[in-house]
C-alpha cells in the first residue's frame, strides 16, 4: 500500500517507521506506533490515578514476595 507523501509527512512517517493497522466499524485504520503507545498510557494512567497504584509499590511488593519465598525455601 503506498501513502501519499504529504500523509506521511503529515504524521511523520516522511522516512517510514512502525504502524499499527486495524479494522474499526468496518474502516481500515493505520496509526503511528508511538501514537499508539502515548494512548494506551495515557489510558492507564486513567485507569490507575487515584487507585494508590505505583510502580514503587509494586516492585516493593515484589521484593516482600521474593524475601518470604526465600525465607521459605531455606
Amino acid at each position: 500500500m503506498n501513502i501519499p507523501a504529504y500523509i506521511r509527512r503529515e504524521v511523520g512517517l516522511e522516512h517510514g517507521g512502525p504502524v499499527m493497522v486495524s479494522v474499526v466499524g468496518g474502516e481500515i485504520r493505520i496509526r503511528v506506533l508511538r501514537n499508539v503507545l502515548t494512548d494506551l498510557q495515557d489510558e492507564a494512567r486513567d485507569v490507575f490515578a487515584g487507585s494508590g497504584e505505583t510502580v514503587d509499590r509494586f516492585l516493593a511488593e515484589r521484593r516482600e514476595e521474593a524475601a518470604r519465598e526465600g525465607d521459605l525455601a531455606a
